[in-house]
């Protein structure tokens, strides 16, 4: 099992792919909205600040398992927020 963690910055204009793309092996997908004021939006790939599917406070997170070649999006009400990410993929590809 490989892990990978990043600090992203954020757009409020273009979603932000937080899957290593279109092939994977399956992987859990941690994402905590580490800004203090902004709210970060979770979904697909035409995620918007107005059509979501998850809505991360500042503080808080949200942990999925996805199955292979799911792919997930975030984008912010912040331009150039922060958001950390961990990845864990269950299968080296």
């Amino acid at each position: 099992m490989a892990i990978y963690h990043d600090l992203l910055t954020l757009s409020n204009t273009t979603a932000t792919e937080l899957t290593p793309g279109a092939r994977h092996s399956g992987l859990d997908v941690t994402i905590q909205n580490v800004d203090e004021t902004a709210i970060v939006y979770i979904g697909g790939a035409t995620v918007t600040s107005s059509d979501y599917g998850f809505k991360l406070d500042p503080g808080a997170g949200f942990s999925v398992e996805l199955n292979p070649n799911d792919r997930l999006y975030a984008i912010s009400d912040t331009n150039e927020s922060n958001a950390a990410l961990l990845r864990a993929l269950l299968e080296d590809i």
